[in-house]
């Protein structure tokens, strides 16, 4: 079974394996390449995946030693950014058609060519040409489609919000597991592997799932699960709360330590997690997000457990 890769060890894995096929790797680079690699065992294992894709094999493979193909990817140089569309671009003529990291429509390929993506740790702001804001949380990938005949958002994983102008044409959001409609709506839309999230701010959101005729009509300040087993009964939200991520806080009312942890854990690379002895403490408090040292220090203060570090990467909680 595949295991999980975080999306900036993933978009990292990807760069490296089109500039190892580009025919431009020096000794210098791939000595960096083998750094990277023996970092992190996550590191290795996202490579050992990327790397098992038969480039050789695909049509259009032969693109790679083209001149104008590699002064191309010579040119994007370490930004991630321009790398992807140069991946992106190799995509288009073919040189990966067909492949997949974890199936055809892997999320890992999808969201490394996504119209808008986060890596971990980050969040961003997008001003969309229908007026409409977008915030994408950590870790996160959205495509849109907006044109004359539509506007469409696709989530493909992770978090956003989307506040879009009361005036504005009918949005439709895609997710995994539903697909909303709504005019000008304020929304926050979250996707894991096992549902999705969501929650209205402002407007009206008709949810639509597979399996059920009916859509369910999400209020303001209420708050919906939908998974493999349908659409949960909606919740009041605090929407101030609801929106902390913005701020970039993580605010806990007497949250189980081992759930907490698992929410900062999107917020950083590697493993963080905790003994089972600790796991049900209850945590009160708002922590940094884009200070997670920081926040677990302040568990050490507050709770009688200390933060053990295998690697920088290796993090885990135990009793004092």
């Amino acid at each position: 079974m595949s295991l999980p890769v975080d999306p900036q060890v993933r978009d990292s894995a990807i760069d490296w394996l089109v500039k190892s096929q580009s025919g431009l790797m020096n000794a210098a680079d791939c000595l960096a390449l083998q750094q990277w690699r023996q970092a992190n065992t996550e590191h290795e294992y996202a490579w050992q995946r990327v790397s098992s894709l038969p480039l050789s094999l695909q049509p259009g493979a032969t693109l790679l030693a083209d001149a104008t193909t590699r002064r191309a990817l010579e040119a994007a140089g370490n930004d991630p950014h321009q790398r992807r569309q140069v991946l992106k671009a190799l995509l288009a003529v073919g040189l990966l058609g067909g492949l997949s990291w974890q199936g055809a429509q892997s999320t890992v390929v999808r969201s490394a060519l996504a119209t808008y993506s986060t890596s971990t740790g980050e969040r961003r702001q997008w001003r969309l040409a229908d007026g409409s804001s977008l915030w994408l949380n950590t870790a996160s990938a959205v495509n849109l489609d907006f044109n004359a005949a539509q506007r469409s958002v696709q989530l493909v994983e992770g978090e956003m919000a989307l506040d879009a102008p009361v005036e504005s044409r009918a949005l439709q959001l895609k997710t995994p597991d539903a697909t909303l409609h709504s005019p000008g709506a304020h929304l926050l839309v979250r996707h894991d592997r096992q549902s999705t999230q969501v929650t209205v701010l402002r407007g009206l959101v008709q949810v639509h799932t597979r399996g059920h005729p009916l859509p369910l009509r999400l209020e303001a300040g209420w708050r919906t699960q939908v998974n493999s087993q349908g659409v949960a009964a909606p919740v009041p939200v605090d929407g101030f709360l609801a929106q902390a991520w913005l701020r970039g806080l993580l605010p806990a009312e007497r949250m189980r330590l081992d759930a907490l942890l698992a929410e900062l854990s999107r917020y950083r690379p590697g493993i963080l997690r905790c003994g089972e002895t600790v796991a049900g403490l209850r945590v009160t408090g708002s922590f940094q997000l884009d200070d997670t040292d920081a926040a677990l220090a302040l568990l050490a203060q507050a709770l009688p457990v200390r933060i053990e570090r295998r690697t920088r990467y290796w993090v885990t909680v135990v009793p004092a």
